[in-house]
Parts: structure tokens; C-alpha cells; sequence
């Protein structure tokens, strides 16, 4: 099926967050002035980490091991961004539940795949979150992108940045991720087809995106 019929015939989802200048919890601002013929533009003062995003590699490895390169945001092809997606829902697990790979494994979770997971009821100290042998699991299998609505649902630990297991083995392999996910409570299916674009700017670690999930056309 080509794109085209798979964003004609699906049911689409809108998993991103509509950003509103001064209201974000990072920075975001923008200025209005005219050009030209006086028609408006706008100056743009944010983060590459704002509302929905994609991370590459660059964002977190040179950080991790002094020295080294990786692929920035620009570097990764079009087709990493988009494909078939399984959705680990977590609104029905108990708090603090731990993922394992046994459980990722049970969802069907399998190479090539998007895994997208979120819609956790708890927080804090009650938390669901990944263990760490997930998160190698994930790699291990070769998933080809892992998005979530927030990254402590993914990550046992944040403390340092060698023990954030997810972000160390993931993009080490060049897997990247996407944070920031929003209404993913309105997805019907387990899996669907996903998109979620970034800009390509040379040089930055994460970009903004638009993310859709495409239900029905699998």
C-alpha cells in the first residue's frame, strides 16, 4: 500500500502537543514583524527539546563518551521517521509496574518496528517505567524507533547519564526517539501506521515534529 492510500483510507490520530508561545515550560517565543511588501513573518526563540520531539544520536552519545561523534538530526534518512508501530498502552498496569522484555515481547513487539509507548496514569513515586533489560531488548531486536508521551515511563533511572539505559543503548545503535507524544488515550488500535517528522538542521541534536498515527490501513 502506498502512502497516499494509507493517509486517504486511515482514521488519523494526532499525537502531537499544540505549542503556545509564553506558555511552555521551556523557552518559547515569538516575534512578529513585516517584510517585503509589509506581509508578517515571525523571529522564532525556543529549544530544539520543545513540545513533541525527535532526538538523534548527537543529542545524548558525544555527552556520554567525550570525544566521539554522532548523527544529528539532519543525518537520519526520511524513512526512520516513519512506519508500522506497536502501541504499549500503560493505563491498565498497576503502579509502579516494571516493564520487562517478556512483557514487550508479549505485546508482539518485533524487529523493524516503531514502539510507541505511554498513557501512564501514575507519576512520581508511583511511576511505571522500563527496566533496563527492556531497554537492551528493545535495541537488541533492532526496533527502528522508540517514541513515548515522557521519557521517565522509559528510563529506571535518571540520575546520570550512563544509567539512562533506554537513551545509552538506543541511540548508541542509532536508533532514535521521539518524547513528548500527546492523546495517545485516543488510539483505537495496537497497531497503525506511524509519521513524525522532523526539520533537518545541520548540526542540532532534536528538533520539533508533527506525529501522526494512521489507524485502520494495516
Amino acid at each position: 500500500m502506498g502512502i497516499v492510500e494509507i493517509l486517504s483510507k486511515g482514521r488519523i490520530v494526532e499525537l502531537n502537543k499544540v505549542l503556545e508561545p509564553g506558555k511552555e515550560a521551556r523557552r518559547l517565543e515569538i516575534r512578529r514583524f513585516k517584510i517585503f511588501a509589509g506581509e508578517f513573518m515571525h523571529d522564532i526563540d525556543t529549544m530544539s527539546h520543545i513540545g513533541t520531539h525527535a532526538e538523534a544520536p548527537s543529542h545524548f552519545i558525544p555527552a556520554l563518551y567525550e570525544g566521539k561523534e554522532a548523527a544529528d538530526i539532519a543525518d537520519i534518512p526520511a524513512e526512520a521517521w516513519w512506519g508500522e508501530a506497536v502501541f504499549i498502552n500503560l493505563a491498565k498496569l498497576p503502579a509502579k509496574a516494571k516493564i520487562s522484555p517478556e512483557y514487550l515481547k508479549g505485546k508482539g513487539v518485533r524487529q523493524g518496528d516503531i514502539v510507541v509507548i505511554g498513557n501512564c496514569p501514575y507519576k512520581d513515586d508511583e511511576k511505571i517505567s522500563m527496566t533496563d533489560a527492556a531497554a537492551r531488548w528493545l535495541a537488541e531486536v533492532g526496533i527502528k524507533l522508540l517514541a513515548m508521551d515522557f521519557s521517565y515511563n522509559i528510563e529506571e533511572n535518571f540520575s546520570e547519564l550512563g544509567r539512562m539505559t533506554a537513551h545509552v543503548e538506543l541511540l548508541s545503535r542509532g536508533i532514535p526517539l521521539i518524547e513528548g507524544l500527546a492523546h495517545l488515550d485516543q488510539l483505537k488500535t495496537e497497531r497503525f501506521f506511524f509519521i513524525g517528522l522532523p526539520y533537518r538542521v545541520k548540526g542540532c541534536d532534536a528538533w520539533p515534529i508533527r506525529a501522526l498515527a494512521i489507524e485502520g490501513v494495516l
